[in-house]
């Protein structure tokens, strides 16, 4: 009895999915985040019916984490185990108290980042993919940002004043107060008040200021020398 023969084509879109060097799957992961910070965070601003549309762009962007940047089985898990908890907690409200919701949250988005970043600035070939990454991971800072101020502001209501008045922040606030940060443009009527928030907004737009004049220039600098 014979074997059939292995066709290459039955095996390159496998290797192309899963290749270890920054591809498209860079790209896809930037286009979903701005999916998700710049429609879907405001629209959950706007009603408790566009909560669905949040957790699905957030399960498409964490499936696509899982199965093109995490490269190795247990970080697979990590990334599955850790959203699964996060995507539980939004279907089912006040399962567990808000600050274990937002700091799985946390532990989710970091990993993603950490994952994202060790792939972007390790070795191999820098191409407009790996740009990509890097602009990925400036966003998803200042996602944790906002995370951090959400929980600060949930155990210190008044560490953060110009916010909404309420028992929680509104998380489309929290993000836009922290590009305000990252970006160092500022937002005149959201300001910290106390040393926590001083500190967390001082180290935020350091970073926003750091990354992209180190570490992105530099990623761009090494794509236009090898195209020249």
């Amino acid at each position: 009895m014979t074997s059939k023969p292995t066709h290459p084509e039955h095996t390159a879109l496998p290797r192309i999915l899963f290749a270890r060097e920054p591809g498209w799957q860079f790209s896809l992961m930037l286009a979903l985040e701005i999916l998700f910070l710049f429609i879907a965070v405001p629209a959950l601003s706007s009603g408790d019916a566009n909560r669905s549309v949040v957790s699905l762009l957030q399960l498409v962007l964490a499936g696509t984490a899982i199965a093109l940047i995490a490269k190795s089985t247990w970080l697979r898990m990590m990334l599955a185990t850790s959203f699964s908890l996060t995507l539980l907690t939004r279907f089912v409200p006040g399962l567990l108290p808000q600050a274990t919701t937002l700091a799985m949250s946390f532990g989710y988005n970091f990993l993603v980042t950490a994952v994202m970043a060790r792939a972007v600035f390790g070795p191999g070939e820098v191409n407009h993919h790996r740009i990509a990454g890097a602009i990925f991971i400036y966003l998803n800072l200042a996602l944790l940002f906002a995370l951090a101020f959400t929980g600060l502001w949930l155990f210190t209501p008044g560490a953060i004043s110009g916010l909404p008045p309420g028992a929680t922040v509104r998380f489309a606030e929290a993000v836009h107060f922290s590009f305000a940060t990252l970006t160092t443009i500022g937002d005149g009527s959201v300001s910290p008040q106390s040393p926590f928030a001083k500190s967390l907004t001082d180290m935020e737009a350091i970073i926003g200021h750091l990354f992209p004049a180190v570490l992105l220039s530099r990623l761009v600098g090494l794509h236009l020398s090898r195209r020249s």
